[in-house]
């Protein structure tokens, strides 16, 4: 009896083993099947890549430090849907989607990538502008738009004119007042360099030309290195009394728009001030459509990004290329916001 109930145990035993072998082997089976199928995708997917890449001249890296920004996404598109057609693969990397990475780090990364051209937003920092001139010195020339880095060796700076913002201003307050008597503050941020001096100029001295049938007082608030906070303040106290309130608000930058326009909508100012600002976003988009800001300026998303491309082609292919060059800008006002809308 006991020698049976032995065997039995043994043969117990013996099926749990086998079992648990023949998981074993199931396991290493699909684990090795699974190995083989993803091999063969990414094989695939690399030959696709390569297939693609065989098909441009250029492989041009395109770096953006403003993630969730309206018209540097639209610069890319244009960028990228202009290369295409330009024997161009145009890459996007992101410096604002990774908090562990710089403009610097990707510039460097461009370069170890043996990018043909490199396009991006410029900064004062002083890795940057080694990285740009390392990757000048492997022949991988750098084009900044929106804003520079100087003394960095880049082949070309695109911008928006300073001086024609002013003017874009300054027309938007002739055509939009049916007073003659008019008051306009100018929130003037120096921290953003001397840019803001140019736009003041340019209305400045367009309403004394275009619109010199009116009576236009001008005040700067000077608002260089003032914290959101403080910023806030001061447009609530700006636009707190009805009657003190002036009849045009103006922002230069699309930091100083946004903060202004959010303290319009927290305090219900709305229609204390005509408010003209810079830059676009969905928010400031909606703003308008609503009746909360008068006009947006910035700058010819489209033609910036092909400006872009033509200036690296033309050092590719030439060997030099413009050192400054002007984008046009684009109003967006009540009359045509929904078309900007309808592509964010």
């Amino acid at each position: 009896m006991n020698t049976e109930k032995s065997v039995e145990k043994k043969s117990n035993k013996r099926k749990k083993h086998d079992m648990y072998s023949v998981g074993i082997v199931i396991t290493l089976v699909f684990l090795l099947a699974s190995i083989v199928v993803i091999s063969l995708y990414i094989h695939s997917k690399l030959r696709s890549v390569k297939k693609n890449e065989a098909r441009y001249d250029y492989h041009f890296a395109f770096i953006s430090k403003s993630e969730d920004s309206y018209i540097t996404e639209h610069i890319y598109e244009e960028a990228f849907n202009y290369g295409r057609q330009h024997d161009a693969y145009v890459e996007k990397l992101n410096a604002g989607s990774n908090g562990d990475y710089s403009v610097a780090d990707y510039v460097e990364m461009a370069a170890s990538m043996k990018a043909d051209g490199i396009i991006l937003e410029g900064n004062n920092d002083v890795e940057l502008r080694k990285m740009i001139e390392n990757a000048n010195g492997k022949g991988i020339p750098t084009i900044t738009l929106l804003s520079d880095c100087p003394g960095s060796g880049r082949k070309s700076f695109v911008e928006i004119g300073n001086y024609n913002l002013g003017r874009e201003y300054a027309r938007i307050i002739i055509n939009t007042t049916h007073r003659r008597r008019l008051r306009v503050t100018i929130l003037m941020d120096d921290s953003f360099g001397s840019g803001d001096r140019t736009i003041l100029n340019g209305i400045r001295e367009t309403l004394a030309n275009e619109g010199n049938h009116l009576n236009v007082s001008i005040t700067i608030e000077n608002i260089s290195d003032m914290p959101n906070f403080r910023l806030s303040e001061k447009v609530k106290d700006l636009l707190s009394v009805k009657e003190d309130a002036p009849d045009f608000l103006i922002c230069l930058n699309e930091h100083d728009t946004k903060i202004t326009y959010q303290t319009i909508k927290d305090y219900d100012l709305s229609g204390r001030s005509q408010m003209l600002g810079n830059g676009i976003s969905v928010a400031l988009l909606r703003a308008i459509k609503d009746g909360d800001i008068t006009a947006l300026i910035d700058v010819d998303s489209k033609q910036m990004g092909s400006i872009c491309i033509d200036a690296l082609l033309n050092y590719k292919e030439r060997g030099y290329t413009s050192e400054h060059i002007i984008a046009e800008d684009m109003v967006v006002t009540k009359d045509n916001v929904e078309r900007y809308l309808d592509e964010k």
